[in-house]
C-alpha cells in the first residue's frame, strides 16, 4: 500500500464521482459507513438498450485505432493552457518535472458516456497515473481517479450539459521524471451484454437465470444517467430450510471497482439482505431460506454508480445454516437502529440513529417514540434506579425516566461511544476521545479510568458486561476484557465485532455486521457454532430479552441498520438464557449487612468480597465498605429484594 493514498483517498468526501472510497479506521467512521450504507438501491424504470456495438474485456472498452496521436506541447498544466484533444484520439505525453500536471481539453455533447483511459503500464512506463475531470469552468471537480486498471487510472462519466471540458492528468505524489510517459485514450463508452447475463436483466421480470452451484458473469455499464447506475438482476430458487451464500468478484479480475450486492424476495421489491465490502471492495452475504420461492440477487455499485463499467463474477452457492436459522422480523421501519436494551417488562428499546430517538417495541412488535430527541442515540443500557441512558453522539449521556423525559446525566466524557451497566449499579463507558473506559458512580459520579490504548484497532468501543461482573469490549475485530484495570484479549475475528451478549454459562454472541452472521464463542473465545446465525443481512447489536418479571429468557435479538428492523434468532437455537444485564439486586438487606459487620450476620465470603469491591477495595469487609453500600443502594431498584427467581437455565 502506497502510504500517501491516504489522502487521496480522503478526497472522496468532496468528489463526486470518485471510484474509491477511504477504509474505516475507527468506531466513528464504521458508524458515518453505516449511514452511507443505508442507501436504497432504486429500481430502474426503464430497460437496457439492447445494442451490442463494442464488448468489454476486464472493464476496458475494445477500441478502434486512434483518429490521431497528438503530443503535448508545453506549457499545459492549466485548463487555459489545455491542449485540445478530439474523441477517438489518443493524446501523449510526460509527467516532468516535479509538480507537473498535463490538462487536455475536450469537447462533449450532452448524455454522452465520456470515457477517458490511461495507458501506463501497457507501455512500459513507471508512471501511477492520477487522473482528473473538470466542468467547463475550469475549477469543480466532475470525477476523479488512482488505480482502477492495476495503477493505471480511468475515468467513465455521464456528460450532463454540452460544453468544454478538461482532463488533467499527474503522477501519484506529485513526481516528476523523463520515464513517467503515458497515453490517454478518449472515447465514449457503449454497454451491452457480457458474460453469462441476458440483457436487458434490469428487473425481477427480465431477470437472467442461475442455478445454486453455479457461477454467473456480468457487467456493470449504466447506459443512462438513473442515478442507480446499472443493476443487474439474477433468479433463482431457494428452498425453505436451507442457505445460501453470493458471493461477487472484481478484484480479482485486476479492476480496483466496488460492487454490492443485494438479495430480493420473490415479490421481486422486498429487500431481503445486502452488502458492500465483506471481502475488501468485493461484496458477499449469506442466507436462511423460510419458504420455497423464486428470489433475486442484484449486482451494482453504490461508489459510483455512473462511473466506470467494470466486469464481475457472481457465484451461488449452497451453505449450511447456522442453530440460529432461520430468523423473524420483529419490526421494521426503525430508521437506522443501532443500541438495544431489554426492559424490565419484557419490551425492548432501540435508538435509530437518524431518526435522532430511541423507540420501545412491545412483545407484540407495536413500536412507540420512547424518546425523541437525543442526537444520534449510540449505546443504550438501563442503569439501577430503572432509568434509560442512551449515549448521543453529541458527547452526552442521557438520562431517561420511565415516562420518556430525557436530561444530561453525563457531560465529562470526551467522546463517550458505549454504555453498559455492571450488576453492582456502577456505569461503565468507552470513550473514543483518549481511547480509554470511565467507571461512574451508579449515580453518575466519575470514579476512575483505564486505559486502553494499547489495544490498538479502533480503541474501545461496543461494551457489555461479562459473567464476573468484568467489562468486555470490542476494539474491531477482537474481544478484549479488563482484568484487575488491564486489558487482556480474549479472541480475535476475521470481521468487525459490534454489541456482543453472554448467555448465563459465560457464552458470547458476536454479530458481524460487514459479513452477515452471527457467531456463538465459549468463555475462552473456541467457536461452538460458526456461524450461529447467516440470515440476518448485517446485525449490529444483539440483547437478551426479559420476561414480563425482568428474568432474563432464552431469546435472543438483534439490530439490523441496513434494513431498519429488529429480528429475532430461532429460539430453538439457543440453548441456555441470557445472563442479566445491569444491576442485579444482591440476596440480603443492608440491615443484613450492618447485622454482619458486628458479628450477627450471615454474609458469605462472596458477599464480602463484593461488598468490599463496592467499598474501599482494602481486602475486608468494614465499616467503609458498609457506608459505601448504603450510598449505592439508596435509591436502586429492587436494592432490598431477593434476587432473580431460581430456575433453569432455560
Amino acid at each position: 500500500m502506497k502510504t500517501p493514498i491516504l489522502i487521496l483517498l480522503a478526497l472522496w468526501w468532496a468528489a463526486p464521482a470518485l471510484a474509491q472510497r477511504p477504509a474505516a479506521g475507527s468506531w466513528r467512521d464504521e458508524v458515518g459507513r453505516m449511514r452511507s450504507a443505508r442507501v436504497v438501491q432504486q429500481a430502474r424504470s426503464g430497460a437496457k438498450q439492447p445494442a451490442l456495438t463494442r464488448t468489454r474485456s476486464a472493464g476496458r472498452p475494445e477500441r478502434d485505432e486512434p483518429a490521431a496521436i497528438l503530443a503535448e506541447t508545453e506549457p499545459n498544466n492549466s485548463p487555459q493552457t489545455a491542449d485540445s484533444i478530439a474523441l477517438g484520439d489518443r493524446a501523449t505525453g510526460i509527467v516532468n518535472p516535479e509538480h507537473d500536471m498535463d490538462v487536455w481539453f475536450v469537447d462533449l455533447t450532452a448524455g454522452q458516456y465520456f470515457s477517458v483511459d490511461v495507458d501506463a503500464k501497457d507501455i512500459g512506463s513507471l508512471l501511477d497515473p492520477v487522473l482528473e475531470l473538470l466542468a467547463p469552468d475550469g475549477t469543480t471537480s466532475l470525477a476523479f481517479n488512482d488505480d482502477f486498471d492495476g495503477f493505471d487510472s480511468r475515468i467513465s462519466y455521464r456528460i450532463p450539459i454540452s460544453g468544454r471540458y478538461y482532463v488533467a492528468i499527474r503522477a501519484f505524489g506529485d513526481i516528476g521524471f523523463p520515464s513517467l510517459t503515458y497515453a490517454i485514450n478518449f472515447g465514449t463508452v457503449t454497454c451491452g451484454a457480457v458474460g453469462t447475463e441476458q440483457e436487458p436483466n434490469d428487473g425481477p421480470g427480465t431477470a437472467t437465470p442461475l442455478a445454486i452451484g453455479e457461477s454467473g458473469s456480468g457487467d456493470v455499464c449504466a447506459h443512462d444517467d438513473n442515478p442507480a447506475g446499472d443493476v443487474d438482476y439474477w433468479a433463482f430458487t431457494g428452498q425453505a430450510g436451507t442457505a445460501v451464500e453470493l458471493d461477487v468478484d472484481v478484484v480479482e479480475l485486476g479492476i480496483f471497482a466496488d460492487p454490492s450486492i443485494a438479495l430480493y424476495a420473490s415479490d421481486g421489491t422486498t429487500r431481503l439482505a445486502f452488502n458492500d465490502n465483506a471481502d475488501g471492495p468485493d461484496s458477499r452475504l449469506q442466507y436462511a431460506f423460510t419458504t420455497t420461492g423464486t428470489y433475486y440477487a442484484t449486482v451494482a455499485t453504490l461508489t459510483d454508480p455512473g462511473g466506470n463499467p467494470f466486469p464481475y463474477t457472481l457465484h451461488l452457492r449452497a451453505i449450511a445454516a447456522g442453530p440460529g436459522d432461520p430468523i423473524t422480523v420483529r419490526a421494521d421501519g426503525l430508521g437506522l437502529p443501532l443500541g438495544l436494551a431489554a426492559g424490565s417488562t419484557g419490551e425492548l428499546f432501540v435508538g435509530d440513529l437518524t431518526g435522532n430517538r430511541v423507540v420501545r417495541i412491545s412483545d407484540q412488535g407495536a413500536v412507540t417514540t420512547f424518546a425523541a430527541g437525543i442526537q444520534s442515540p449510540l449505546g443504550l443500557a438501563f442503569d439501577g434506579f430503572g432509568h434509560l441512558l442512551v449515549v448521543s453522539n453529541e458527547g452526552v449521556v442521557y438520562r431517561v425516566t420511565p415516562q420518556g423525559q430525557a436530561t444530561p446525566f453525563i457531560t465529562d466524557a470526551g467522546i463517550p461511544f458505549w454504555v453498559a451497566v455492571a450488576p453492582d449499579g456502577r456505569i461503565w463507558l468507552t470513550d473514543l476521545s483518549d481511547r480509554s473506559l470511565r467507571r461512574y458512580s451508579p449515580t453518575g459520579q466519575f470514579e476512575t479510568r483505564f486505559d486502553a490504548i494499547e489495544i490498538g484497532g479502533f480503541g474501545p468501543g461496543p461494551l457489555a458486561i461479562g459473567p464476573s461482573g468484568e467489562p468486555y469490549f470490542s476494539n474491531g475485530t477482537e474481544i478484549w476484557k479488563l482484568v484487575n484495570g488491564d486489558p487482556q484479549r480474549v479472541f480475535g475475528n476475521p470481521f468487525v465485532i459490534w454489541g456482543v451478549a453472554f448467555d448465563v454459562a459465560g457464552n458470547l454472541y458476536a454479530p458481524a455486521p460487514a459479513a452477515g452472521r452471527m457467531t456463538l464463542f465459549d468463555p475462552t473465545g473456541t467457536p461452538l457454532a460458526d456461524p450461529f446465525a447467516v440470515g440476518p443481512d448485517a446485525p449490529q447489536v444483539v440483547a437478551f430479552g426479559r420476561d414480563a418479571t425482568g428474568a432474563t429468557v432464552a431469546r435472543l435479538f438483534a439490530t439490523d441498520p441496513q434494513i431498519g428492523r429488529l429480528f429475532e434468532v430461532n429460539p430453538a437455537g439457543v440453548a441456555l438464557r441470557g445472563l442479566p444485564a445491569g444491576y442485579v439486586p444482591l440476596a440480603f438487606t443492608p440491615a443484613v449487612a450492618a447485622a454482619s459487620l458486628l458479628g450477627a450476620g450471615t454474609l458469605s465470603a462472596a458477599d464480602s468480597q463484593h461488598l468490599d469491591a463496592l467499598g474501599n477495595h482494602n481486602g475486608r469487609y468494614d465499616v467503609g465498605d458498609l457506608q459505601a453500600y448504603i450510598r449505592t443502594v439508596g435509591g436502586l431498584v429492587g436494592a432490598a429484594a431477593a434476587p432473580q427467581r431460581p430456575g433453569s437455565d432455560r
